[in-house]
């Protein structure tokens, strides 16, 4: 496991052909040693794939970080592709559909409350997810995977990721793809390709490597599951 907030991983020489994905997780929150989602970006982003280009960055659980931290990177490197990743609840991984654009009362890491109700002031009162979530989950349930789709993304940093997402699709020429998922909580036990496992490094590199594969498999279009 690795602290650093921007990981750079396998490059390929080849610009015209390399496709570039950023994977993203979250720090730690509510007094927890670890977070799985930036344990599974950080641990996928070092890893090596022909004619792929990965990194990873960490978000802070703190209120506007998603565009702190992606509007710079996305304006400089241009990804074709960007995963990002929080942790949910415990025994499934969740497929969000739906950002809301509201901000719960709640502290964040720096225990302070968001300025305003909304994420974005002039923005749609929702976004929803452009990729194809459900094939995307039949494809991960084929393979054991304890995966859903969901349509409540918390209200918290996770809704403010996906919605900050959605809308840099929307802006940015080169972002093609983009995908929220919730991973179960560091440590905690479910069922996995049909063995009782533990959500640990391991298997959050074993199942961030497959959620890429199908990714990376589905087709060029996108899906709206409301309007905004």
């Amino acid at each position: 496991m690795t602290s650093k907030t921007v990981i750079t991983g396998s490059v390929t020489t080849d610009a015209e052909t390399t496709r570039r994905i950023l994977l993203t997780g979250f720090e730690p929150f509510d007094g927890r040693e670890h977070n799985a989602s930036w344990i599974a970006a950080s641990a996928l982003a070092q890893r090596h794939f022909p004619g792929r280009e990965l990194r990873a960055a960490l978000i802070p659980v703190c209120w506007g970080a998603p565009h702190r931290v992606l509007d710079p990177i996305v304006a400089a490197w241009h990804p074709d592709i960007i995963i990002g990743m929080g942790e949910g609840g415990p025994g499934v991984f969740r497929l969000e559909t739906v950002a809301n654009n509201t901000r719960r009362e709640r502290a964040d890491n720096d225990g302070v409350l968001p300025e305003g109700r909304v994420i974005e002031s002039s923005g749609p009162t929702c976004r929803a997810a452009s990729a194809d979530c459900t094939t995307l989950c039949d494809a991960l349930a084929a393979l054991g995977i304890p995966v859903r789709v969901s349509t409540d993304a918390g209200a918290f940093l996770c809704e403010e990721l996906l919605y900050t997402l959605e809308g840099l699709r929307t802006t940015q020429d080169s972002l093609d793809t983009v995908l929220f998922v919730h991973v179960p909580p560091f440590g905690t036990a479910l069922e996995f390709q049909g063995q009782q496992r533990v959500c640990d490094e391991a298997l959050l590199l074993e199942f961030s490597s497959l959620l890429l594969a199908c990714v990376q498999a589905l087709p060029h279009q996108n899906v709206n599951y409301l309007s905004e």
